[in-house]
């Protein structure tokens, strides 16, 4: 009887992560399926403008590439971001059972269901800690499985609190005033980076129409005089010229990108 319940906690197991799996697939899919569509038509649009001619699409390649990575690399730091918010509301809601006079265990159980009740049972984060829930269920250590969180997500305020969690239940220290100083500083700094990203706000809007005024200049240009870029199409010198413009117009957008990365 007890062989066929493990084996029953092993497959709804393996169920929920399978399914936990399968959705964030088909976001990460989805994102990228978008990617590529913006791309295929930044190239269209770049060739019609800087070429007159969709065979222009071989000068736009490796611009595009390069734009692809960058969209996947923001892709997946928007997932990380979405990831530690929703780990922010799960610190809360540790800390608050755990000062009810929860165990850590337990404030984790609760935590999880506060989340489904705020996010849905779809929830990635939520997904998360209902797995993690039955593992400490089956008796593995709560300190590997947020550590192995914070290494499945590559999310640094995971990881910061995995560290000092485990050091905290090996000392032996009290948990809960170490847990909560942990999650006040981790909170806080999330708070401010938000803060941050609000004051910047306004200048990244300001960046994406600058990016975009060349293009826009150059569409109008072509589309009240048409022939005014005629010298610059179809023949040797033009190509060049353009060629060279599309890629001090790329280097100008790199700039704009790390600057405000920067701040």
């Amino acid at each position: 009887m007890n062989k066929m319940k493990e084996h029953m906690k092993k497959i709804m197991k393996g169920t929920i992560s399978d399914n936990r799996s399968k959705d964030r697939n088909n976001i990460k899919e989805t994102g990228k399926s978008f990617l590529i569509i913006k791309c295929l038509i930044l190239m269209g649009f770049v060739s019609y403008l800087f070429y007159d001619s969709f065979l222009g699409v071989v000068f736009t390649i490796p611009a595009v590439i390069l734009l692809y990575r960058d969209g996947c690399k923001k892709l997946a730091d928007k997932r990380i971001e979405e990831t530690e918010n929703r780990f922010k509301d799960v610190l809360q809601s540790v800390l608050g059972s755990m000062r009810a006079g929860s165990s850590v265990e337990n404030a984790f159980c609760d935590a999880s269901k506060d989340l489904e009740y705020r996010y849905g049972k779809q929830d990635y984060m939520v997904n998360e800690l209902l797995i993690l829930n039955r593992q400490v269920q089956n008796n593995v250590p709560i300190d590997r499985l947020i550590m192995e969180l914070a290494t499945k997500t590559g999310s640094k305020d995971i990881s910061d609190f995995a560290a000092v969690f485990m050091l905290a239940r090996k000392s032996g220290g009290d948990m809960g005033r170490v847990l909560g100083r942990t999650i006040q500083i981790i909170t806080r700094r999330r708070e401010v980076k938000q803060e941050i990203e609000l004051l910047v706000a306004a200048k990244k809007y300001e960046q994406q129409i600058m990016n975009l005024m060349p293009m826009g200049i150059i569409g109008y240009i072509r589309l009240t005089n048409p022939s005014y870029f005629d010298p610059l199409y179809h023949n040797p010198f033009g190509i060049v010229m353009m060629t060279v413009v599309l890629v001090i117009y790329y280097l100008a957008y790199r700039m704009s990108e790390k600057i405000l990365d920067g701040i």
